[in-house]
């Protein structure tokens, strides 16, 4: 008998435990190219499909990823991840056929409520795993970028979670303190596709049962796009700042929020070339961290538009 595939939840601004794993658990990583080009292929995915990646760890035989999707769009994201290295790895390696384990594995996320958890349970595999000492031993996950030791890769948000765990001179020991911690969320708990308190899980139900079976869900994602960009451009407007803050300010919603490409919020602000309003917002939200009044209108932004 042939078994169904998992349904996969999908929708904007849901967030994801993703992890995948190499077939029959060998190493999809041999040496440092092999790490660095996964991480390559990743960021350039992230350009074109706008997901946010709030933390990563690659394992010799597999990897972890905790993102949240602008779009609808996470089954996407991933096969050009693990399709693209997949071919990669295969040409450079001299190998055919598959190298992950069946499909990515997902699971999603109550935000509110697994967020620092998961993020904790992520950076600490390589050292349950005995591969180091500590999470800052191992370079292919982004603790050294929580902590300020690197720079961030471009596809990665450090902020969020950092403020949640009261900044970065708490976040060492809150990760250490993890070492006591068995919680694993691979273990199946809440349910096999979500791990939320049951008012998250309640909802989720409800929202796939809601869910249209044809082609009128295409629509319904593409109104729901174009409502949030309007809502976005509203409350920008709306801000006391000068024209050239606004306008990184703009440049910023319509990028964190909205499943725009660099090249559509580039069109939308004035003709700005994409690789110039990825270095915009990158700078955007560093300014953020030392300047008071750029992190009040985030922060206000943020509010007015219930995100």
């Amino acid at each position: 008998m042939i078994m169904a595939r998992p349904l996969r939840i999908e929708y904007p601004g849901a967030f994801y435990h993703v992890y995948s794993r190499g077939l029959e658990r060998r190493d999809i990583y041999k040496d440092k190219k092999d790490f660095e080009t996964f991480l390559g292929i990743v960021a350039r995915v992230q350009k074109a499909t706008s997901f946010i990646c709030h933390t990563y760890c690659l394992m010799p035989n597999h990897y972890h990823v905790y993102l949240e999707t602008t779009q609808a769009n996470l089954s996407k994201i991933m096969q050009e991840v693990n399709g693209k290295y997949t071919q990669y790895y295969n040409r450079r390696h001299k190998r055919v056929g598959p190298l992950f384990q069946g499909r990515f594995k997902a699971k999603l996320i109550d935000k509110d409520s697994y967020s620092q958890q998961l993020c904790r349970y992520i950076h600490l595999n390589p050292v349950k795993a005995k591969l180091c000492g500590s999470p800052g031993g191992w370079k292919w996950s982004s603790y050294a970028a929580f902590l300020g030791r690197t720079k961030n890769p471009e596809f990665l948000e450090t902020g969020w979670l950092l403020k949640q765990v009261g900044g970065r001179p708490k976040f060492e020991e809150f990760t250490m303190r993890g070492l006591a911690d068995n919680w694993d969320p691979l273990d199946g708990r809440g349910t096999d596709l979500v791990i939320g308190s049951e008012e998250f899980i309640d909802k989720v139900k409800e929202l796939v049962i809601a869910r249209p079976k044809n082609s009128a869900l295409t629509g319904l994602r593409t109104l729901q796009k174009d409502v949030r960009v309007r809502t976005i451009e509203s409350a920008v407007a709306k801000q006391e700042c000068s024209d050239k803050v606004r306008t990184k300010l703009r440049m910023y919603g319509l990028r964190c929020y909205t499943g725009l490409s660099l090249k559509e919020v580039g069109d939308r602000v004035g003709g700005i070339a994409p690789i110039a309003v990825s270095q915009a917002v990158r700078r955007f939200k560093n300014a953020a961290q030392v300047d008071k009044s750029i992190a009040a209108l985030i922060k206000t932004l943020a509010r007015e538009c219930q995100m």
